[in-house]
């Protein structure tokens, strides 16, 4: 095995141990539980019944789950059994049509060209290689089938927010591999054939330090580190992200990036 697969075989590893660990927290997350995100990224999107859609690392289902209720035919895969616990037991109770299958975000084993939809919310910042996860997504798209992808961000450019917010994520949550600029992302899409077609930011606030740290596992050392970061946070990360304290804990204001582009 090289150096490049055992490094894939291992960041796998490690997003199975956390999510398998932390899944309950996940169910009841703020961040994802509000799918205001997923309603203005769709709201020009028709969604038809009969539609087939892949949402890639779906965790607790919340994507999947507003997909299925406008009538899309859904597969929902993730990398971790356990977090399918949650997803199973509503979609039994609504007779919501989600088929649910394990494997990774980068090897999908579907044929070419067999979705009308591919969807990855809040997730592609713990993958192995998210260039192969565009590819990949792409291959299975249909021609003029749409990629949605939302996932955190920082505005282009802002090297000193990027760099203070992913070290922060790291220490949190060990499985966190590192999320991409807007740009980015669109050169992963243009290389794998999808065609970018708009881009939504949509900022949401971080205030609930509990959930935060109980849902990255986050050892109590790595939390007295964040917290120093938050006081010590540069001016540029401040002005991007909104750092600072109220009430004796510290909050800081999430980038959504919200990205659809179209199979040619």
């Amino acid at each position: 095995m090289s150096e490049n697969e055992a490094n894939y075989v291992e960041i796998q590893k490690r997003s199975q141990q956390h999510f398998s660990s932390c899944a309950s927290f996940y169910q009841k997350g703020h961040i994802l539980t509000n799918i205001e995100d997923l309603e203005k990224t769709f709201e020009d999107i028709p969604l038809q019944k009969g539609m087939k859609a892949l949402d890639v690392a779906t965790g607790n289902g919340y994507t999947a789950f507003f997909l299925a209720r406008q009538g899309v035919e859904v597969i929902a895969c993730d990398i971790t059994e356990k977090m399918f616990e949650g997803a199973r037991k509503i979609a039994e109770k609504e007779g919501l049509p989600i088929r649910f299958c394990i494997h990774s975000a980068e090897k999908l084993p579907y044929p070419d060209r067999c979705f009308d939809l591919v969807t990855c919310r809040y997730a592609a910042h713990h993958f192995a290689d998210q260039e192969a996860f565009v590819r990949e997504s792409s291959r299975v798209l249909k021609k003029d089938g749409l990629f949605v992808l939302i996932d955190g961000t920082v505005p282009n450019g802002e090297q000193q927010a990027y760099d203070w917010l992913d070290k922060v994520e790291k220490l949190r949550d060990y499985s966190h591999v590192g999320y991409r600029f807007e740009s980015e992302w669109k050169e992963y899409c243009l290389q794998s054939g999808l065609t970018p077609l708009k881009s939504l930011f949509i900022p949401f606030k971080q205030d609930d330090i509990e959930w935060y740290f109980q849902s990255g596992g986050t050892p109590k050392e790595n939390q007295e580190k964040i917290y120093q970061m938050v006081k010590d946070a540069p001016q540029d990360a401040k002005r991007v992200l909104k750092i600072g304290w109220e009430e004796g804990r510290p909050v800081w204001w999430w980038i959504k990036l919200c990205l659809v582009a179209r199979k040619g």
